[in-house]
């Protein structure tokens, strides 16, 4: 797929992000082995209902036989609703320009968005334990609406990490004045579930006093929030919109 030279007047192309391809293990540890006990199951059951055929007649060769049709039939059925998927996930795209992004989601729907619509984007990783050992970390982002919805980007999309990095690139120069001008104004600061203020931090309900609170650091997915009696608040990054600038006005304004 060729990017564009323009999309709903979005201005010049940056990049095109694909979904990730049927791979290879894929095609071999799932789909080939998935298509053999097919066939095994299916001409098991019509080798069983020819020979029974010729020897009991129809009724009979009916019985033995539809169990194996019927386990070839369901396979069969999830197989073919795997490789769907799949193929579906490999058709999306997210498409980013200088004004704004194109996404072509799951079901195939596209749609368009202005930086000026957006008003935040967070970003998480999920890790992948087998015995407590981590095999993998895949990253997560998620874009918050101006209006109040959001937008989930799926960890389908290659490239993830640069993906995510160029919407910050596009949206935080956007967001950043509007913050510090409301620091100067001494009014509070939206963060998602966190609020910052001048007499300190609120995460949903409870008031955090800036005296009390040891630092702030990211850590394991979370935002955690560190306080003098030892005891320490944490919330999901995914949760926390424009994190790194929470972050930079804790350094710079309230605290």
């Amino acid at each position: 797929m060729t990017i564009p030279s323009s999309s709903q007047n979005l201005g010049p192309p940056i990049a095109v992000f694909r979904g990730r391809p049927i791979d290879a293990p894929t095609w071999v540890f799932v789909f080939l082995p998935g298509a053999l006990v097919i066939t095994v199951f299916f001409l098991y059951g019509a080798i069983l209902a020819v020979t029974t055929y010729q020897q009991h007649g129809p009724a009979l060769a009916i019985a033995r036989s539809q169990a194996w049709f019927l386990f070839a039939a369901i396979l069969f059925l999830l197989l073919a609703a795997y490789l769907i998927y799949r193929v579906l996930i490999s058709l999306q795209r997210f498409l980013v320009f200088e004004s704004g992004f194109q996404q072509r989601s799951f079901f195939l729907r596209v749609k368009f968005y202005r930086w000026a619509e957006i008003s935040g984007i967070s970003s998480s990783a999920t890790r992948l334990t087998i015995l407590g050992r981590p095999i993998s970390t895949t990253p997560v982002g998620k874009i918050f609406l101006s209006a109040g919805k959001s937008i989930d980007i799926p960890r389908s999309y290659q490239g993830m990490p640069k993906l995510i990095n160029i919407i910050k690139s596009k949206l935080y120069p956007l967001i950043w004045p509007q913050i510090k001008s409301e620091i100067l104004a001494g009014r509070k600061v939206n963060f998602g579930r966190i609020t910052i203020k001048k007499e300190g931090m609120h995460i949903s309900r409870r008031a955090i006093p800036w005296d009390s609170i040891t630092r702030l650091f990211t850590e394991g997915g979370f935002l955690v929030v560190e306080l003098h009696d030892n005891s320490s608040h944490k919330v999901p990054a995914i949760n926390i919109p424009n994190l790194e600038l929470l972050l930079e006005t804790v350094n710079r304004g309230y605290r």
